[in-house]
């Protein structure tokens, strides 16, 4: 999901909280946070179009929708083997859920592997690189933050593409698929 201006200012201002604990961890460029709705891996080149129509078949007449960016967390929850930062999604978490089910089914239909875990829908903006002492301190840093909610409109799917380098990701839109008739907000990337 392309972030607005917005949240893109609130994931710096957290950003910046959070270095100051010491913990090892590769914070995500706020201009290149997104919501992940499935991670496809290596596709061969000649299967994008697939994968597209395949898309757009599966989200036809779904609507967009709002949610609201609120609150924190890590993955695992805790205070020891924490491996992501995240943001979270309340308000429109069913709607997403049912977006990532299509996107689920319409995936698996070409081949790819389903999803094992249920989707949980966030943002993530850091991934620990390596333990350290300062994982607790980070824990209790996520757990202690506070920002004001974040609405953000969802109107579009994107299909992705991403290129690691040293300097971090690259992100290419493939494909945009709009949903329901807003026609304003930001997106959601798969």
């Amino acid at each position: 999901m392309p972030v607005s201006d917005e949240v893109r200012a609130t994931v710096a201002s957290v950003e910046e909280n959070l270095r100051g604990l010491g913990a090892d961890v590769k914070w995500v460029d706020p201009q290149n946070v997104h919501l992940t709705l499935k991670f496809l891996g290596a596709v061969e080149a000649g299967r994008i179009g697939d994968v597209g129509s395949a898309l757009k078949s599966a989200l036809a007449g779904t609507d967009g929708s709002g949610i609201t960016v609120a609150g924190a967390g890590t993955f695992p929850p805790g205070k020891k083997n924490v491996r992501v930062v995240w943001l979270g999604i309340t308000e429109g978490q069913a709607a997403l859920v049912e977006i990532a089910r299509r996107v689920d089914d319409a995936c698996a239909a070409l081949g790819f592997a389903r999803e094992e875990r249920p989707f949980s829908p966030h943002l993530t903006i850091g991934r620990v690189r390596r333990e350290s002492g300062r994982l607790a301190d980070l824990a209790r840093g996520v757990a202690a933050l506070e920002f004001n909610p974040l609405k953000v409109d969802i109107d579009r799917v994107n299909l992705m593409r991403s290129e690691l380098s040293p300097k971090g990701p690259t992100y290419t839109v493939l494909d945009s698929f709009a949903l329901g008739e807003s026609g304003k907000g930001g997106g959601v990337w798969i």
